[in-house]
């Protein structure tokens, strides 16, 4: 079974990347490069850091899905990260957690 919560607010979404394990992720959408809303997923590292990664979102048979990988970054902490994702996700912002 897949368990995926929805989160509408900055604040909690940065609740939610403290709580992120190895095995769990954060989907949801950036504009990046003058393409608004592609798909921003947000990983737990091995070494205690954290993946953002940005895609571009396609549409097929009437779903969005993630295309060509655009932009890759890791961090080493938290803060990093937010700063990053500040200027990144699009707003208002909609993300999942899985």
């Amino acid at each position: 079974m897949f368990f995926e919560k929805q989160v509408n607010s900055f604040p909690k979404l940065l609740k939610e990347v403290d709580l992120l394990d190895l095995d769990s992720g954060i989907r949801t959408f950036g504009d990046y490069n003058g393409k608004r809303r592609q798909f921003v997923f947000v990983t737990r590292s091995p070494d205690d850091g954290y993946t953002l990664m940005v895609f571009e979102k396609k549409d097929s048979a009437g779903k969005s899905v993630p295309g060509k990988r655009l932009f890759v970054r890791e961090f080493k902490t938290k803060e990093d990260l937010e700063e990053s994702m500040r200027k990144l996700l699009s707003k208002p912002v909609t993300a999942f957690i899985y």
